[in-house]
């Protein structure tokens, strides 16, 4: 593809990206979608240039996801003290909390990585490799020195974990109200509770 006139720095990138994650924003919160020509309007670019750097509108999606990942990469380096502590059950509850918590406040980009997971049928491959991979074998390592967990074990009882927090952290306020018996805060921290017993319970059985 021949290099449009204003496609001319990271800095056109990074303006493209924040455009597109603004659209996302005020965008229907059940559609979870952007317009590329309207990404380009907001940014200030043509067309051609958003082509260039995103071949394809899941491609820039996935770039807005980046920014999410920097964020969940901070909280796992803040946390992984708690796996140090004396007593591991109460270093394993409070890390529950957190991540829900942080699921919770990233309801958006959730509901973007399902989509795009549900529309490519499995996760970006390349988030796979330099993402889940990576932190898969340091949770698995960490997990079963604390639980006494196999590898195979321990992999599979932080991906329980993960769909369990995402599946939670994205019910609307109807259905809190409906599973919890209350909406809003309340009910968050009603589940916040339950999602750390659920990780206590898998990873200390006995």
């Amino acid at each position: 593809m021949v290099r449009p006139k204003d496609a001319c720095s990271e800095e056109t990138w990074n303006r493209i990206v924040a455009a597109a994650r603004q659209e996302l924003m005020e965008s229907d919160e059940c559609e979870v979608d952007v317009s590329v020509r309207q990404v380009a309007t907001r940014a200030g670019v043509s067309l051609g240039t958003i082509h260039y750097y995103f071949p394809t509108k899941e491609s820039l999606l996935e770039a807005c996801l980046d920014a999410y990942y920097a964020r969940f990469g901070a909280l796992v380096v803040e946390l992984a003290p708690l796996t140090t502590q004396p007593d591991a059950r109460f270093g394993i509850e409070q890390a529950a909390r957190r991540i829900y918590g942080f699921a919770v406040s990233e309801r958006h980009s959730l509901k973007l990585r399902a989509r795009l997971n549900a529309e490519l049928g499995q996760l970006e491959p390349q988030r796979a490799r330099h993402v889940r991979g990576p932190m898969l074998d340091a949770f698995a390592s960490l997990l079963g020195n604390m639980g006494g967990l196999g590898v195979t074990e321990a992999r599979l009882t932080i991906q329980t974990m993960t769909g369990l927090i995402m599946h939670l952290a994205l019910l609307a306020d109807a259905d809190l109200e409906q599973i919890a018996g209350v909406g809003g805060e309340a009910g968050r921290r009603i589940v916040e509770d339950h999602v750390a017993r659920v990780a206590l319970r898998l990873l200390f059985p006995s």
